[in-house]
């Protein structure tokens, strides 16, 4: 079950354990310049305190999705097979590393 960690009043940022991983989760009220810096600040925030990297399940047809997660530094990692019997890919955001 994904948990809210982060309740901005542009976007609220979830996380859930999946299979052992981290999975975020974004929803986005309101986008703009300012949207886009203070969710770069909470994501680094988020990477800041895990020890490992967060996973994020991407649609395989969504382009602005994909664009959303180029944009924040996301890369490729594997397509999967869902529950729901679909196909997704699953993208990765690796630990600030200093």
């Amino acid at each position: 079950m994904k948990q809210p960690v982060i309740l901005h009043k542009s976007f609220t940022l979830y996380l859930e354990e999946f299979e052992g991983l981290q999975f975020i989760h974004c929803d986005v009220y309101k986008w703009n310049k300012t949207t886009k810096q203070q969710l770069k600040k909470a994501l680094d925030f988020i990477l800041d305190i895990y020890t490992d990297e967060v996973y994020a399940a991407h649609n395989i047809d969504d382009n602005k999705h994909r664009k959303f997660l180029e944009m924040y530094k996301f890369k490729y990692f594997s397509t999967e097979p869902c529950l729901d019997g679909l196909y997704r890919q699953v993208w990765v955001k690796e630990i600030n590393n200093g």
